[in-house]
């Protein structure tokens, strides 16, 4: 919970601050991480044999940043 939490928070700053366009954090903290946990957490919980190399994993959350870049940046940030 504490990743969750500090992911909802940092995205109600960027809207505080006029970079993001968040309607609701909330959702939008569990989109981003579940991105996320999709590839690394989920897997790895279910096989035994899952172990993504760390260049995977990176791209992963870099993929997960730009999906919420797209989706959540103000107009002014684009």
């Amino acid at each position: 919970m504490p990743y969750f939490t500090s992911v909802q928070q940092y995205l109600e700053s960027e809207r505080e601050a006029g970079n993001a366009d968040v309607p609701n954090s909330e959702s939008a903290a569990n989109q981003f991480l579940g991105m996320i946990a999709n590839y690394v957490l989920w897997p790895r919980m279910l096989l035994t044999d899952w172990n993504p190399a760390a260049s995977d994993i990176h791209y992963a959350v870099e993929q997960a940043v730009e999906t919420t870049l797209a989706r959540y940046a103000s107009d002014r940030t684009v």
